[in-house]
């Protein structure tokens, strides 16, 4: 299957009904930022956050490199 999600890493173990829910918020949130609403400013904010607080912290690793 192809696509641009980046699907989480428990992905093969949802059911359907949990992966139509993830799937959904996904595309809400894509959709979201495309518009550039309150929820995308709160989203980018988190992100930077995040992006921030890992380059603090050398020594931490991504959870890509273990999945």
């Amino acid at each position: 299957m192809r696509h641009d999600y980046d699907l989480p890493g428990d992905w093969n173990a949802m059911d359907s009904e949990e992966k139509n829910v993830w799937l959904t918020q996904e595309r809400c949130r894509r959709q979201a930022m495309q518009q550039g609403t309150a929820t995308a400013n709160h989203v980018e904010k988190a992100e930077a956050r995040l992006a921030r607080r890992t380059a603090a912290r050398p020594g931490t690793v991504t959870l890509a490199d273990f999945v």
